[in-house]
């Protein structure tokens, strides 16, 4: 029984992968987490705001790389960088570490030049997904400084990558 449900988890994880990962899908996903950032900041949901703006740059990390690479969806992508020996065995394009994706474009070395956006990157870069489990308090301060981040770093992608 424990193969069976080995297989079905498998293939329950191999179909949520297939579900929006395309590009137009993830470009508005990101732009939709921002504005769900912004309305959850609205009515002080500050750990929620903190969470989904994180969201918001990791979706439009994944649009710019398969603009870059010239792949309609994640799974190309992944094939593509492997092909070229972009991307390790040990590392996949489906992750959640937003600096992972970002060494995979050409303007990564361009943000590690620039102290300022490096700082900045810094700040956005300590999201996690596991910011859903958790209950530690945040404040509005804490929210506005990490969404405002967010939102500067959005500019500086859609500029730079």
């Amino acid at each position: 029984m424990a193969g069976l449900q080995r297989a079905a988890q498998k293939h329950l994880n191999c179909m949520n992968r297939n579900l929006h990962n395309g590009i137009s899908e993830l470009a508005e996903a990101s732009r939709q987490r921002l504005a769900d950032a912004k309305a959850l900041l609205n009515v002080d949901r500050w750990r929620g705001t903190m969470y989904m703006g994180g969201y918001a740059v990791e979706c439009l990390l994944k649009t710019k790389l398969m603009h870059i690479y010239n792949c309609q969806n994640l799974h190309a992508l992944e094939d593509l960088l492997r092909q070229r020996s972009i991307l390790p065995t040990h590392r996949t394009v489906f992750t959640h570490q937003l600096e992972d994706l970002l060494r995979l474009t050409p303007g990564y070395n361009r943000l590690i030049r620039n102290h300022e956006m490096l700082s900045l990157f810094n700040k956005v870069n300590q999201w996690t997904p596991n910011w859903r489990y958790t209950s530690k308090p945040t404040n509005r301060r804490e929210a506005t400084e990490f969404i405002t981040s967010i939102e500067r770093f959005i500019r500086w992608i859609n500029n730079n990558l």
